[in-house]
């Protein structure tokens, strides 16, 4: 019965003692077609690092890569292939079977994280981050052309004074 105790004393005071571990992470799954991307953003200190990685299913060939600003756009062509001008934006960038990415931040700011199948699919991939990540979505704003927006302007300003004209004829 003493040792019992002891025991369990034992193993009270070790539990006090020993620290806590708080595992913070990432993971995200999803499955998509050769061309399509995900975005994903985080914060992350001056000093402090991150470890990206990403696996896949099947035979998929994803590209992992990492901004230090907001992207505007995706950089996949029309043909579903990657698109160079990115090499001339991104900070860090993984092309390897299963891309991984280990980044110190030299500033405490908002990075972002594109993930690109380029070929090989549809797959399924993991994504798998040791911060907090967040979905982001480019803003898909659909545009006029200028030809048709200054064509409607001047239509609807013509129409108007028409209308105005018609009204002083009458009065």
């Amino acid at each position: 019965m003493m040792n019992k105790k002891k025991v369990i004393l034992v193993l009270s005071l070790f539990f006090f003692l020993v620290p806590t571990i708080n595992v913070k992470g990432f993971t995200y799954v999803d499955y998509i077609n050769n061309g399509n991307y995900a975005f994903f953003l985080f914060d992350l200190g001056a000093g402090n690092s991150t470890e990206i990685s990403v696996i896949h299913d099947e035979s998929g060939n994803f590209t992992l890569f990492l901004f230090s600003s907001r992207p505007i756009e995706a950089y996949v062509k029309g043909d579903k292939t990657l698109d160079n001008r990115i090499f001339s934006k991104v900070i860090n960038y993984s092309l390897v079977d299963s891309p991984y990415i280990n980044f110190t931040a030299p500033d405490t700011k908002v990075y972002y994280i594109e993930v690109i199948l380029v070929g090989g699919g549809p797959d399924t991939y993991t994504l798998t981050c040791n911060k907090d990540l967040t979905r982001y979505y480019l803003p898909i704003i659909p545009g006029f052309q200028t030809e048709l927006l200054l064509f409607s302007s001047i239509l609807s300003v013509g129409l108007i004074l028409i209308f105005i004209k018609k009204k002083i004829r009458k009065n």
